[in-house]
C-alpha cells in the first residue's frame, strides 16, 4: 500500500515561506538537509504526518514559474470563520470565503491564500468528504 508523504515546493525566500507556513497553518520544521547548493526543508505539525518539502536553490535570483499544471495544496480546519479572520488579522491576506454546492447540498466551504511564492493554498472547513 502507498503513502503519500510529502509535497515539494521550490521557494526563493525559505525563511518568509517557513514563517508564512508557521505563522499560517502552524507548520514547523521536523527536518532539514542543507546542501552547497540547496536547503530541503519539511514542515509538519502534530495532526500531520504528511509534509511540505520546501526546497531552496541557494543560487536562484527570479521567482518560480507556476506554468498552467499547479493548481493547489488543500488544507482543512474545524472553524473556517476563525481561521480566515485569524489568517487577516496577521496580514496573509487571506481570499473570500465561498461554499460550493450541488443543488441544495453543500460540498465545502473554502477560501484560498497564496504562500510567499504564489502557490495557491485552499482552505477547507472539515466537512464531508473534507477531513
Amino acid at each position: 500500500m502507498a503513502k503519500v508523504i510529502h509535497v515539494m515546493l521550490r521557494c526563493l525566500d525559505l525563511a518568509a515561506s517557513k514563517a508564512f507556513y508557521q505563522t499560517a497553518f502552524g507548520l514547523a520544521p521536523s527536518h532539514e538537509l542543507d546542501f552547497p547548493d540547496f536547503t530541503l526543508s519539511y514542515l509538519r505539525n502534530a495532526e500531520n504526518d504528511m509534509e511540505i518539502e520546501l526546497t531552496w536553490n541557494k543560487d536562484r535570483q527570479e521567482p518560480y514559474t507556476h506554468g498552467d499544471g499547479y493548481g493547489h495544496v488543500a488544507i482543512c480546519v474545524d472553524d473556517i470563520q476563525a481561521e480566515h479572520a485569524r489568517l487577516k488579522q496577521a496580514g496573509l491576506s487571506p481570499l473570500d470565503i465561498k461554499s460550493f454546492r450541488e443543488g441544495d447540498t453543500l460540498l465545502a466551504t473554502f477560501f484560498f491564500i497564496l504562500d510567499p511564492d504564489g502557490y495557491k493554498i485552499e482552505v477547507l472547513q472539515r466537512h464531508g468528504h473534507y477531513q
